[in-house]
């Protein structure tokens, strides 16, 4: 993944976002007399004259270009800064030290009126405004004088040499090169605590962590700019970084998709070429991606940000363009089949919290897995997944809110992962042809066993007799049989001859109910005893012939969309 970062550092030109704030500058004269503070529009050209690196001032830091947070504390930045000027130069040619020690002096003489000042001209900016704090000399910003570029690199440097040795680059390879373990490039890699130091606890050993040459450090670093504002897309509630590694051939295609990201118009020409997409987010570009030939790689890098810090969520690395053509075949198979469309929300609904109290999605990690297994083609366990499924499904349930929606989703979610090969069913081999065939050859393998279609059949049957008792008496009293789906083989079985007397009761045991009912009756004696399932497949299943009940119904009555021709 570095070797792609740097790839792309080595690319592209970044350019600096503009940031909607304020500038407010202490103003002094080239006699370095103080003559108030002015406000101006902060401007992305001027990122040089300001020496301003975006993240460099956080914390309690000093710096020549501070974020204002709190006044006085912004104001202590930006002297400590020039403190460390002077004492820099303090063996230094007479001109500079002097130059520096008169700027100090007149900033610490006049820091009362400095900081009733920033407080007035802070109270004339809307709060949620950014705001910044700096200083300028004879009306140039310090990043136009030489000495304060010298003093700016000479601490980039000494901070560096910390760490820094003569050893082999982590990202190029070279040998015998001055590396160093101190980068900025990852707020997910730290030094900051001297147990993340490898070697005993020394930071002068810290280069052995990443050991990076100064040139790979300027690349990854040009490269990390780039992705953050051109490659990050949202999944589903969460942020990723879409990192693209060339394999073979000229870098002229890596080239072109990068010049695209950066292009406000190719932007714009690009989203409406994309038809398609397997997240939420309108600024997804895995379609167009889809269609390159496999002479690149795509590295997906999760990630949570935290205060200034970041974590590392799951990187799937080397994914094939010709992968992601595959899950967007698979996509369109289930799009075809329910005349819907299917992305990963779908799937997110029910690996996102495990109760709706919870303030974080603490089902991230197993949605993350998934994530994974689709782009790798690793299997899943669809005896895991139903757990998932069958929690929100019964929630749903109880609460009759959004139940057949979410047996939608779910069963969706199934053939999705069958399509793409990431669960399998035992098929049965010459099983009898059924007057519901069409039904459960549409759904693909998961309904090819006996046990399995006569559950199915039996929830869509519940399901009319639900109808119907809504239809006759505006209730449903017979959802208590089921147990808030948590039935397990007996419990159905037995539902089998209770439905049956209800639909009697009602005058309802029609000739189209009966073939429903007889269907099942042959799959449950072929079945026979002792099925090896557990109580939540079951209950999909049975589940999700309730939601298609009325597709059972259009076979048995030759009409289709009547779910029961008495009513």
């Amino acid at each position: 993944m570095l070797t792609a970062i740097k790839e792309i550092g080595e690319i592209v030109t970044v350019k600096e976002k503009n940031i909607d704030g304020k500038v407010l500058t202490i103003m002094l004269d080239n006699e370095q007399t103080y003559l108030g503070i002015e406000i101006e529009d902060y401007d992305s050209e001027k990122v040089n004259k300001y020496l301003y690196k975006e993240g460099a001032s956080k914390g309690n830091a000093s710096s020549p270009f501070c974020p204002i947070t709190e006044p006085i504390r912004s104001f202590k930045k930006l002297d400590d800064w020039l403190k460390k000027c002077v004492d820099m130069f303090s063996n230094e040619e007479e001109s500079n030290k002097y130059f520096i020690s008169k700027i100090y002096k007149m900033i610490r003489k006049n820091e009362s009126d400095i900081r009733e000042d920033l407080r007035s001209k802070i109270n004339e900016i809307p709060k949620k405004t950014s705001k910044f704090l700096t200083i300028k000399i004879d009306r140039k910003f310090l990043g136009e004088y030489d000495i304060f570029r010298k003093c700016v690199d000479s601490f980039a440097e000494e901070k560096r040499k910390k760490s820094a040795s003569v050893g082999t680059c982590s990202v190029c390879g070279k040998f015998d090169t001055e590396v160093s373990g101190k980068t900025d490039v990852f707020k997910f890699y730290t030094i900051d605590k001297r147990g993340f130091i490898t070697g005993g606890f020394n930071e002068s050993h810290a280069w052995k962590n990443f050991p990076v040459c100064i040139e790979c450090n300027s690349l990854l670093e040009n490269g990390k700019k780039f992705i953050d504002t051109k490659l990050n897309f949202k999944f589903d509630g969460l942020n990723y970084y879409l990192i693209p590694r060339l394999l073979i051939g000229s870098k002229d295609i890596l080239k072109e998709i990068l010049e695209i990201m950066s292009d406000t118009n190719k932007v714009i020409s690009l989203k409406e070429r994309i038809k398609k997409r397997i997240t939420s987010d309108e600024n997804e570009i895995l379609e167009y991606l889809s269609e390159i030939k496999d002479i690149l790689t795509i590295n997906f890098l999760f990630l949570r940000r935290e205060q200034s810090a970041e974590r590392i969520l799951l990187l799937i690395e080397d994914v094939l363009p010709s992968r992601i053509k595959k899950i967007f075949e698979a996509k369109d198979r289930v799009d075809n089949i329910f005349i819907e469309e299917f992305n990963f929300g779908r799937i997110r609904i029910f690996f996102s919290k495990s109760d709706e109290g919870k303030k974080e999605n603490d089902l991230n990690k197993y949605f993350l897995e998934i994530v994974d297994s689709v782009f790798k083609g690793k299997r899943l366990e669809f005896s895991f997944i139903v757990k998932f499924y069958m929690a929100v499904i019964r929630k749903e349930f109880i609460k009759d809110r959004y139940f057949s929606s979410r047996v939608k989703d779910a069963l969706m979610s199934t053939i999705f992962f069958e399509n793409l090969g990431l669960i399998t069913f035992e098929e049965v081999k010459d099983m009898e042809e059924s007057i519901f065939s069409s039904i459960f050859g549409r759904y693909g393998k998961s309904l090819s066993s006996s046990v399995k279609r006569g559950i199915f059949l039996m929830g869509s049957l519940t399901q009319l007799l639900l109808n119907k008792q809504w239809s006759e008496r505006n209730s449903k009293s017979f959802m208590k049989k089921l147990k808030g789906l948590k039935m397990d083989e007996k419990d159905i079985k037995a539902l089998l001859s209770e439905v049956q007397n209800k639909l009697e009761e009602y005058d309802a045991f029609d000739k189209g109910k009966r073939a429903i009912a007889s269907e099942i009756s042959k799959y449950f004696l072929e079945a026979g005893e002792g099925w090896k399932m557990s109580v939540d497949e079951i209950n999909f299943y049975f589940a999700c012939g309730m939601n298609l009940a009325s597709d059972v119904a259009s076979i048995v009555y030759k009409k289709e969309n009547i779910i029961d021709k008495e009513e």
